[in-house]
């Protein structure tokens, strides 16, 4: 026999023979660590319990930040909440005061025109020579108006009065050139204090005051009325008497027959003489239906019933000619059914200038 071959079979300390076999077989039932070290079933134990607690942790710091994020979206969310209640509490104090300044600059425009008339009488003046209304051109016979029945007479009569004064007596007062168009600029708010003339102002800021006249369109068109027929009994001239739509021009019964201003700024003149011959129907009864029923048939954008001039052309707001012409033709004005419950011959005289036959 062989002594090494006995050596080799019988001594313990001398390594076996490594034979050529598969990784596979090698690395079996334990694993490899990342540095090449075979692993045994402990090592395999404790890397996994470290990979599950590393996982937990990510878990919840995941978790945490999840729960951050969450919250700080419930604060800010809160916040917006919190700061839209504010505007919206803002805006209705602030719509409560606009609403409130209205009607106080109203009522300062009528104590302020009070005294720049200086007591004027309302009352229907004479010609300069003496004559009498009847002796008077058409351009020259103003409505012989009562004492003011109500704010806006008191505003429009003396404004009207003391701007007559102003312009018969030019040397008393200063006098401004009136503009060919009335300027609509108080009926918006946010536009700057500033008008064109005087006129426009006065009756912009009446209008606005009427929340019944809710609609552009109507603004508009009693605006346009109510301006164009002061500026004629302010200069009590031809060109603004012809400037008047023919319908809006005093009838016989306003000039010789004393009724409250009101009357003049309605657009019917059958109207206008059946309340003047039926004086008992108050400004009260009459405007509460006819300023929330009253409409003027207007088939297209109510934005359309403006323009706005540039810089160049004064910077004012201005009637758009299409509609001044479309409310000069008393066809399209007409009312609803809350002003014809309550007054129905009123209404049955409205009608008429509806008619095709019809010629104002």
């Amino acid at each position: 026999m062989n002594p090494a071959s006995h050596n080799a079979d019988n001594n313990p300390r001398t390594p076996p023979t490594v034979s050529s076999t598969s990784p596979s077989d090698t690395t079996s039932p334990g694993t490899i660590s990342s540095k090449g070290r075979l692993l045994d079933a402990e090592d395999l134990a404790r890397k996994r319990a470290r990979d599950r607690k590393s996982q937990r942790a990510m878990r919840e710091r995941a978790k945490w930040s999840m729960q951050c994020l969450t919250d700080q979206v419930t604060a800010l969310t809160q916040a917006l909440q919190n700061e839209t209640r504010e505007k919206e509490d803002l805006m209705s104090r602030f719509l409560a005061v606009s609403e409130e300044l209205d009607h106080l600059r109203v009522q300062k425009a009528a104590l302020q025109l009070r005294l720049l008339g200086n007591g004027a009488s309302t009352s229907k003046p004479e010609s300069p020579d003496g004559t009498s209304p009847a002796a008077l051109a058409p351009h020259e016979a103003i409505p012989l108006n009562t004492a003011p029945t109500t704010m806006s007479d008191q505003i429009l009569q003396t404004f009207a009065e003391a701007r007559w004064e102003a312009y018969a007596f030019p040397s008393h007062a200063r006098v401004e050139a009136y503009p060919e168009k009335p300027d609509l600029s108080a009926l918006f708010d946010g536009r700057p204090n500033r008008i064109i003339d005087e006129t426009s102002g006065v009756v912009g800021d009446i209008v606005r005051s009427y929340k019944e006249i809710d609609t552009l369109p109507k603004q508009v068109a009693v605006h346009y009325v109510m301006s164009t027929l002061m500026k004629w009994q302010v200069l009590r001239n031809k060109a603004s008497y012809d400037q008047m739509p023919e319908w809006l021009r005093p009838l016989e019964c306003q000039i010789q027959v004393a009724h409250p201003s009101w009357i003049d700024r309605i657009a019917w003149p059958n109207v206008r003489q059946y309340l003047i011959e039926r004086p008992g129907i108050a400004f009260d009864d009459f405007a509460g239906a006819y300023s929330a029923s009253f409409f003027i048939r207007w088939d297209y954008d109510p934005n359309h019933v403006i323009i706005t001039t540039s810089a160049a052309e004064g910077g004012g707001i201005l009637i758009n000619p299409i509609y001044e012409e479309h409310i000069r033709q008393l066809k399209n004005w007409t009312v609803g059914d809350a002003f014809r419950r309550k007054f129905p011959e009123l209404s049955t005289l409205v009608d008429v200038y509806s008619q095709p036959e019809h010629v104002p």
